[in-house]
């Protein structure tokens, strides 16, 4: 089979970059297998990205302006990478599409929208990163700013007969996940803006054993929170104070990468079962990777809810 494949979702500024850069910090620590980059230009992007983000917790100022926190980009983005498990090789790549190109009506952006359409009908995996603040705060005043429906639009028609894995990523959530009650109102919050695709995994649904959708927050700073909308010269501004006491972070960032690279070695391993050649080669070091990742996977993080567990092959957590 051709590459296994995952592609990343999400307006402008609503930290796409940054939740790549964290998950790419933990590639090396979470693969229990020789792992190396195809591209080493354009992964060096995430490399970057995540230092500049460290580099921006420590900065001693009061208070961080930004809307995204690492600037976006203003192109496609693939990252090729290899995962190696004994004698097997394993291709795999992720796309990231700027924010832009998720608006169908822009005639200057359509094409580049049909674009994402098919990358997305081509990936197995699909992760949505929500800009938290705008869905929380003010009643959710800015939640046109978080794309949903564009995105909802681009899930719903990128379902095929196989099997699909969609992962809503809240991020920016320092400040909701403080607590049971802030967490579950994050939980409660995302579960009412993105009902159609959690729909999706349901029992009503064609899709229904084929598509499993998992609710997955994450603090990607650790120690930068959430303050205020601020309107300045024309534009809308996030503004976030570092916490005191605290130091640079990133929780749960480990969780999308270990849903998506776990769903997908497991649809390269059942694909590779039904040939003779995959079954005579295929490489018990690939059912350990999978395991491994597996065993580090939590249902029970603060805010996260898993919908059609069984395609994932993942249990309750007691």
């Amino acid at each position: 089979m051709n590459n296994l494949s995952f592609t990343v979702l999400g307006p402008s500024g609503c930290g796409k970059t940054t939740l790549l850069a964290c998950m790419n910090n933990c590639f090396s620590s979470l693969m229990p297998a020789n792992f190396e980059t195809s591209d080493t230009q354009t992964f060096s992007l995430l490399t970057n990205a995540f230092t500049k983000l460290e580099h921006d917790a420590h900065d001693n100022g009061d208070s961080l302006f930004f809307t995204g926190g690492i600037e976006g980009t203003d192109t496609d983005h693939v990252y090729t990478f290899t995962v190696k498990a004994g004698r097997t090789t394993i291709p795999l790549k992720f796309t990231d599409f700027p924010g832009e190109w998720l608006d169908p009506r822009d005639p200057d952006n359509s094409q580049k929208y049909s674009q994402v359409e098919t990358i997305a009908r081509e990936s197995s995996v699909i992760i949505a990163v929500i800009d938290t603040p705008c869905l929380m705060q003010r009643a959710g005043k800015y939640a046109n700013s978080a794309a949903i429906s564009e995105i909802e639009h681009v899930i719903e028609n990128s379902l095929t007969d196989d099997g699909k894995l969609i992962l809503l990523v809240p991020v920016k959530c320092e400040r909701y996940l403080e607590n049971d009650a802030d967490a579950e109102a994050l939980r409660s919050t995302i579960r009412t803006h993105f009902s159609r695709t959690i729909s999706l995994a349901g029992e009503s649904s064609s899709y229904f054993g084929r598509a499993a959708v998992a609710i997955l927050p994450v603090k990607t700073m650790g120690n930068v929170m959430f303050a205020r909308f601020e309107e300045k010269e024309g534009r809308t501004l996030q503004v976030y104070r570092r916490i005191i006491g605290r130091t640079f972070n990133p929780e749960y960032t480990d969780q999308p990468l270990r849903y998506a690279m776990s769903f997908l070695l497991e649809q390269y391993r059942q694909k590779r079962k039904t040939s003779l050649l995959g079954r005579m080669f295929m490489s018990t070091e690939v059912e350990r990777v999978i395991t491994s990742l597996r065993e580090g996977i939590s249902t029970n993080i603060p805010g996260c809810e898993v919908f059609g567990r069984s395609v994932l092959g993942i249990k309750e957590e007691q």
